[in-house]
Parts: C-alpha cells; sequence; structure tokens
C-alpha cells in the first residue's frame, strides 16, 4: 500500500508541475504578445499568427498531459481514493486553463470513467474466481465442510435483517443488510463481500458517466455467476462423485436457489442505493411505510381482539353472578319454609301434650270424685 501511495503521491505531483507550467507559459505569453484574445481591428497578420501559434501550443501540451494522465491512471493508480485525488487535481488543472481559454474538463471523463469502472468490476470479478475455485477444490476433493455454515437469527431485526427501530428515510438509503440464509453457505457469502467491496469505491469517487457501464457489468456479473451455479450443480450430480457426495449435491442445490431467489435481487437493491438513485430510495421508504402501516393496524386488530376477549369473559362472570343469585334466592325460600312447617308440628305437638296432660288430670279427678261416694 506504501508502493501505491507513493505512485499517487509522484502522479499528483506532476499534475501540479504541469499545470504551473503550462499556465505561466501562457499568461506570459500573452502579456508580451497579445494581452488578449480579444480581436480588434487593429489587429495585425503577426497577432493573428501568434494567436494560432498559441493555441496549436496549448492543445499539443493539454492532448500529451492527457495522454500520459491515462497511461499514469491505469498503470498506477489503483483504489478510487487515489483517482479521485487526481480527478480533482486534473480538474483544477482544466478550470485554471479555462481562464486562459483552454478549458478541457469535459476530457477528463473518458479517462477516469472507464478506470473507476474496472476498479469496480475487478473486485466482483476476484470474489466470483474465488467461489469458482472454492467449488472446484471442494467437488474434487469430495469434502462439503468448507460449504457449510451456521445460520443464525435475531429475534430484534426483522425478516429481512432490517431493523424495526430505524428510521424510514434512514433504512431506504444505507445498504439494506444482507440475506441471513447466507451465513449457511460460506462461498457464497464470500462472494457477496467482494461484491459489496467493490461498490464501496463508489463510495469514494461517484462518476455518473460510469453508471452504464457497471450497471451493464452487474448484469454479465449475475449471468456469469448463474451459469458458475448451473455447472456446479451438474458436476456433483455426476456419477461416481466421491466423499461426500450427497452434502455436497444439497449444497450446490441450495446455493442455485438461494442466488436465484434472493441474492440477485440483493445485489439489484445495493447497487441502487450505492448510486443515490431516488428513484429506489423512494420505492423502498414506500415499502417501509406500508409494513409500518400493516405492523400498526396488525397491533390495533391484536388490542381490539384483546379488549373484546377481555370484555365477553367481564360479561360471562357477570351472567355467572346472576345465575348464582338466582339460584340461592329459592334454597333460602324453601329454608324459611321448613323453618316454618318445624315451628308449627312443634307448637302442634306442644297443644297435644297439653291437651293430655289436661285429659289426665281430668280422669283422676272423676275418679277420686267416685271413689268418694262409695265411701
Amino acid at each position: 500500500s506504501s508502493g501505491a501511495s507513493a505512485q499517487g503521491e509522484q502522479i499528483l505531483d506532476g499534475i501540479e508541475r504541469y499545470r504551473t507550467r503550462c499556465f505561466e507559459i501562457v499568461t506570459q505569453f500573452l502579456a508580451i504578445f497579445r494581452g488578449s484574445f480579444a480581436v480588434t481591428s487593429s489587429s495585425s497578420s503577426n497577432n493573428d499568427y501568434s494567436f494560432s501559434l498559441l493555441s496549436m501550443w496549448t492543445a499539443r501540451r493539454i492532448q500529451t498531459f492527457l495522454t500520459t494522465l491515462n497511461s499514469n491512471i491505469v498503470t498506477h493508480v489503483h483504489d478510487t481514493a487515489t483517482l479521485r485525488d487526481a480527478l480533482d487535481a486534473a480538474s483544477f488543472f482544466a478550470s485554471s486553463m479555462g481562464r486562459v481559454g483552454a478549458d478541457f474538463q469535459s476530457l477528463l471523463a473518458p479517462i477516469f470513467e472507464p478506470r473507476l469502472t474496472e476498479m469496480v468490476v475487478g473486485h466482483w470479478k476476484d470474489g466470483l474466481n474465488a467461489m469458482m475455485e472454492t467449488l472446484k477444490t471442494c467437488r474434487d476433493a469430495g469434502v462439503a465442510a468448507p460449504l457449510i455454515g451456521t445460520e443464525t437469527s435475531s429475534a430484534s431485526d426483522g425478516a429481512d435483517g432490517t431493523n424495526p427501530n430505524d428510521d424510514v428515510e434512514m433504512q431506504s438509503l444505507r445498504t439494506p443488510s444482507p440475506p441471513r440464509i447466507l451465513l449457511a453457505l460460506p462461498p457464497l457469502a464470500r462472494f457477496l463481500n467482494a461484491y459489496l467491496t467493490g461498490l464501496n469505491e463508489l463510495r469514494r469517487c461517484l462518476l455518473p458517466g460510469a453508471f452504464p457501464s457497471i450497471r451493464a457489468a452487474q448484469i454479465k456479473l449475475v449471468n456469469d455467476t448463474k451459469m458458475v451455479l448451473q455447472a456446479n450443480e451438474r458436476a456433483v450430480l455426476t456419477p461416481g462423485l466421491r466423499g461426500e457426495a450427497a452434502k455436497l449435491r444439497g449444497v450446490a442445490s441450495k446455493m442455485k436457489l438461494e442466488f436465484d431467489s434472493s441474492v440477485g435481487s440483493y445485489m439489484d437493491n445495493c447497487l441502487e442505493v450505492a448510486f443515490g438513485s431516488a428513484d429506489y430510495a423512494m420505492a423502498a421508504a414506500e415499502k417501509v411505510r406500508k409494513l409500518e402501516e400493516q405492523k400498526a393496524a396488525a397491533l390495533a386488530a391484536e388490542q381490539a381482539e384483546r379488549e373484546a376477549a377481555e370484555r365477553k369473559a367481564r360479561e360471562e362472570e357477570e351472567a355467572k353472578v346472576a345465575a348464582l343469585e338466582t339460584q340461592a334466592s329459592p334454597e333460602g325460600e324453601n329454608a324459611e319454609k321448613k323453618g316454618d312447617d318445624s315451628e308449627s308440628m312443634d307448637h302442634s305437638q306442644g297443644v297435644d301434650k297439653e291437651v293430655t296432660i289436661e285429659t289426665t288430670e281430668t280422669t283422676q279427678q272423676l275418679g277420686n270424685e267416685s271413689f268418694d261416694r262409695e265411701d
């Protein structure tokens, strides 16, 4: 990295020196021989000739500078930070020459935009080649362990890996969280990391003119990856595959399925975020807004169901209490009635006893009177 940094510094120093010399020569020439570009009625043929000579010299100096700059950029610039610094220095050079009528900023894009595309696509190619090499090595060795990981999940995150507590605008502008299923597929996860590394280069040097070529390269990358996964699936299905054939076939099928179902669309979304696409941001924000509305509606429905259940339980409890009170009222009346009947029976028995006692006493009196008469 130190060598690349030194090369970058040399390129920047060369641009600055070239700018200083060219601008000083042009300004001094104009001050001595012309004074200005304006053509007056008193201009002589010598002045016209000097003007043509200056224009020819300036054009050649600029063309030489652009040729040298292009060679240095292709050969020595390997990161977008240095590329951005070189672009700033060259743009300052061009705008400085614009003060003497030689602005060449429009000629810089064909030098920097292709190099930016090469840097981004270079990371993508490295990731794809590494995945191809891993699949081939495991297939030849008959070992599936390097192709299998452990899938984890977090209860606090959403199904797509986003945090539901994040702001809607933040969710639409940041890079989406990758599918968690990739943790179970290490080769595909490393490939996706290489893809994101290439997109990170755009954060330091984003040139809109390179968007069409990067989009085309991304489409080609997706198609090439599908072909690689299909070829790997066909290769592991070959009869006589040694080693862990069943696991290799299962992983190959799963990788192809996951790439087709989720990884491809995830790569498209990441590319739009890297480009700062307003359409994508608005669509993502609308999607998050709908999810929030659905969540709020589900919570409201759940709350309503809970309140209805509580109200129903309360009504049932009140009905049970009323039923118990109604059932308890006749039993009380029956008990009171039984009590009255018992008292009436006891009273009648008492009266009978009194009558019996009185009759016995009367009988005894009559018996005594008859005994006295006999005497």
